[in-house]
């Protein structure tokens, strides 16, 4: 899907708002868990999201950063009824939600909420596979300059250079690897003059450079 999910509601987004509920978070304030009943989609309206998932090792790893536009809870409301991945402001941040009851009601007055949802799990698949698909035949040095593209995309408020406000740990996980080989690329990325990381955070110097080091 292209754009954030109101902007591709067209004329029915105001029918849409009348029904959300506004919601904030403060920084690092858990919106939901992995594995507890949900009953709310949401839409992020402001600030920035981190998702992680378990791992079989029982450990806790990052998969991906979502912000304004994107959507959070759409499979447990369409599926089993339960949330599969953990998820965490990065920032303080607002989200439009829609409760499952109240959505069912919109899919029985609008045929074309379906096809929307569909349109949008559509999507997740495709992302979810592009990343496998990377993690299969992508070499790592590759993979975890590409997490930091999209991650920029993501970050991008318009200031320059772009803060990507995220741990370095993150984006090793985001890239199916460990934060030690992760380290490798971003210091070539940083020596070669593309980004500067920090603690915490890494920043976006020369973002054309940063694609050519990812292709």
């Amino acid at each position: 899907m292209n754009g954030g999910f109101l902007d591709v509601l067209g004329d029915a987004e105001p029918a849409w708002r009348q029904r959300m509920m506004r919601r904030r978070y403060a920084k690092d304030e858990p919106i939901f868990h992995e594995g507890e009943t949900g009953d709310t989609f949401h839409v992020i309206d402001k600030g920035r999201v981190l998702i992680e998932v378990s791992t079989a090792r029982g450990d806790v790893a990052a998969f991906s950063v979502r912000g304004p536009g994107e959507i959070l809870g759409e499979l447990a409301i369409v599926g089993s009824g339960r949330r599969t991945a953990r998820v965490t402001a990065l920032e303080p941040t607002e989200t439009l939600s829609l409760t499952q009851v109240t959505l069912d009601e919109m899919r029985r007055a609008d045929p074309s909420v379906d096809r929307l949802l569909l349109e949008i799990l559509a999507a997740k698949l495709q992302d979810a596979t592009d990343q496998l698909m990377e993690v299969l035949f992508v070499p790592v040095e590759k993979r975890v300059l590409r997490v930091l593209v999209r991650l920029s995309d993501v970050f991008d408020n318009g200031a320059r250079p772009v803060v990507v406000r995220i741990r370095q740990e993150d984006i090793a996980a985001m890239a199916g690897t460990r934060r030690q080989t992760a380290n490798r690329p971003l210091k070539t990325a940083e020596t070669r003059g593309a980004i500067l990381v920090g603690r915490g955070r890494v920043e976006i110097l020369d973002r054309a450079l940063l694609d050519r080091l990812a292709r």
